[in-house]
């Protein structure tokens, strides 16, 4: 997807994505190979820093404005439109596994996304039914994300027919 804005001659605009979640930072990583900005969240401090150490590794931290603060908030620090925002919902993975993105704060942050992305932008949300929290919270996005008005927003679910119940789906939404 990313690379469909890059084979445009017209885009002059920057590149900006936000990584919801960042996690051990590998979506982080990506979307700074990829982007030419990126702004990362996390609730966990050790989140935040394996990420950073993973960006300072492989030279592109100057790229990256990573927040220790929950992804609701994101629209304390960001003030650009974006092309790309990624939520991988849950819990750490090697982490405590009762610390866990929640419903609430999830659709407040993906309620912001919206107006945060531009025309043609992507929002992708991988979400974990494997876990109780991760029940709830699937069932609350894929609520909301019902919901969106069809003239503004292309919305698709993804899940894996051959895995079990608790496979991770994702849930794509697209601004027109």
């Amino acid at each position: 997807y990313i690379d469909e804005f890059r084979r445009d001659p017209a885009e002059t605009e920057p590149l900006i994505a936000v990584d919801a979640t960042c996690g051990n930072g590998h979506d982080t990583l990506w979307l700074a190979e990829s982007c030419d900005k990126v702004y990362g969240f996390d609730i966990q401090e050790s989140a935040v820093s394996r990420t950073a150490a993973l960006l300072e590794e492989r030279g592109l931290a100057d790229k990256v404005r990573l927040f220790c603060d929950n992804h609701a908030n994101m629209m304390k620090y960001i003030r650009e439109e974006t092309a790309v925002i990624v939520f991988n919902l849950g819990y750490l993975p090697s982490g405590d596994k009762n610390i866990t993105t929640d419903a609430k704060t999830t659709l407040s942050a993906l309620s912001s996304s919206l107006s945060l992305l531009r025309a043609d932008g992507l929002l992708c949300v991988t979400m974990y039914p494997g876990h109780p929290a991760g029940k709830t919270e699937r069932k609350a996005a894929l609520a909301w994300a019902a919901q969106l008005d069809k003239r503004a927003y292309h919305c698709v679910r993804t899940d894996m027919l051959n895995q079990p119940d608790s496979a991770p789906e994702i849930l794509f939404i697209t601004t027109k």
